[in-house]
């Protein structure tokens, strides 16, 4: 039986040999990951930050992204993982980070340029 899905985007889907029948309407979060590294890259930002969310959208974006920006030598200067305790992050879980973000010394001769932001969106 095939199945086709209008909502699934995770890149393990892909794999054919281990989901056969499956099929999807929209894209892979891989490509979403990598317009991400070509904005960075047409910007000219070489040194980000990271935030993603506890899930398995955030966890895997993060991972492909922490493998395609080293080869644009685009440096991740921090990363925090959003720990979601009941689905949805406070807002207060929001600021912690930010601020443990600006309180990081920054490399030598080198400013932060961006933050990635890495979540699932809710209704």
């Amino acid at each position: 039986m095939k199945f086709v899905s209008f909502w699934s985007t995770s890149p393990e889907l892909s794999n054919k040999q281990r989901f056969e029948y499956f099929t999807r309407t929209i894209p892979s979060d891989l490509y979403q990951v990598k317009v991400m590294v070509e904005i960075v890259r047409r910007l000219g930002w070489s040194y980000i930050s990271i935030i993603y969310e506890e899930s398995s959208y955030g966890i895997k974006a993060f991972e492909e992204l922490e493998k395609l920006m080293p080869r644009y030598n685009i440096c991740i200067a921090a990363k925090e993982k959003l720990v979601k305790d009941s689905g949805v992050a406070e807002e207060k879980a929001y600021d912690d980070i930010v601020i443990k973000l600006l309180s990081k010394p920054k490399a030598k001769d080198t400013n932060l340029n961006s933050c990635i932001l890495l979540r699932t969106c809710t209704s």
